[in-house]
């Protein structure tokens, strides 16, 4: 459900006991049962369903609570709720709220347990079973145990329609890789052959040098590549296999990769990496690769601080560069590194944050939880 729907759908609920309030109240005086206090505490009830959704097992106990409170003032002082005089079979609850308030619960509320126990004393007090009559127990059952049954459909289809929505985008993640792997795979390994010739047939070293990691990175690209299309497949449910993961590139890698092309680095690792696993090394690995990345396209002559931390529980990253010196490169980026970090990092229970320093420069940290075992 949208959250407009959601919303419509709580205007309606709140009109509807606003109307059955009305109707309860405003009949002929020679049948109204309810006293002024009676009144009073009916209208009282309505407020909290504004609240049915955010907290709805608050909302049922204050309405069930409102009942008890109903049954002990008319046992202590009979007639203080219920004009005594006009009573034929009137439920001793907030009858315009109790509906709205049990269905909300049990469309909202995870653990249906929970709420069928304030449910029960509404039934109770509204069935009266030492003093039954046909009248009450038609009421009981209109009022509080019918909308408990809509509201426990509304919440199993709603799991349902999650289930069915998860599923596809499972496909589509699927699809998805398949297309990437085809399309991507080829154009990759295409540079990594000609990088491999260029290697062979360059006559000046540096050339040949320059070629053979050309072709290594787009090597690495490959296996990374391919390992991205295996979580891919398999989150959508078409996994053929054990997936054979590559293993963890070490971080001095990207300082001495970025040191090369004259962006200094320095790195900081406190504790030891073994701590971590390989799932929260890679996503470690994959946000100081964006961080520096950033840094060489945006912040050129900028001087560049990683620290690692590393923790049985979970791992700490930070990469802080200082100011530019220079103007960067002319086409910026459109931002969906950091967006698709967070995702990633998300993903595993952890937290990113990026932005501006004081400095002048940037800084991105995270937090990467250990998963559960």
């Amino acid at each position: 459900m949208t959250i407009t729907r959601d919303r419509v759908f709580d205007a309606l609920s709140l009109a509807g006991a606003t109307a059955l309030l009305i109707v309860s109240i405003a009949g002929p005086p020679e049948n109204l049962a309810y006293t002024g206090i009676g009144i009073a505490i009916q209208v009282m009830a309505v407020g909290p369903l504004i609240c049915r959704r955010i907290v709805p097992l608050a909302v049922i106990w204050f309405t069930a609570a409102t009942a008890i409170g109903m049954a002990i003032a008319e046992s202590v002082a009979p007639g203080t709720i219920i004009d005594l005089a006009h009573d034929q079979g009137t439920l001793w609850i907030p009858q315009a709220v109790t509906p709205f308030a049990v269905c909300g619960a049990m469309t909202h509320y995870r653990n249906k347990t929970a709420v069928w126990i304030p449910t029960g004393v509404l039934f109770i007090l509204a069935l009266r079973p030492w003093e039954l009559n046909g009248a009450r127990i038609a009421q009981s059952l209109l009022l509080v145990i019918v909308p408990a049954v809509i509201g426990m459909s509304i919440s199993a289809r709603d799991r349902m329609y999650k289930v069915l929505m998860e599923s596809a985008r499972a496909d589509e993640r699927a699809k998805l890789a398949a297309e990437m792997h085809d399309v991507v795979t080829h154009r990759v390994s295409l540079m990594v052959l000609q990088a491999g010739g260029l290697e062979m047939t360059a006559r000046d070293e540096e050339t040949r040098r320059a070629a053979q990691e050309l072709r290594a990175n787009g090597c690495q690209a490959l296996e990374e590549l391919r390992e991205v299309v295996a979580i891919l497949r398999e989150q959508g449910g078409e996994s053929t296999g054990k997936v054979v993961q590559a293993p963890v590139p070490e971080l001095s890698t990207l300082v001495s990769e970025s040191t090369s092309v004259g962006v200094p680095v320095e790195l900081v690792e406190e504790g030891t990496a073994g701590q971590a696993s390989a799932v929260v090394r890679r996503t470690a690995h994959r946000i100081v690769q964006e961080a520096l990345t950033n840094v060489r396209k945006h912040a050129p002559g900028a001087n560049v601080r990683v620290h690692v931390t590393y923790g049985p529980a979970d791992t700490k990253i930070s990469v802080r560069n200082t100011a530019p010196i220079g103007p960067g490169l002319a086409m910026a980026g459109s931002g969906s590194g950091l967006v698709n970090l967070r995702e990633r990092v998300g993903m595993i229970g952890g937290t990113l944050n990026a932005g501006p320093s004081s400095e002048g420069g940037f800084h991105v940290s995270a937090t990467l939880t250990e998963p559960a075992s």
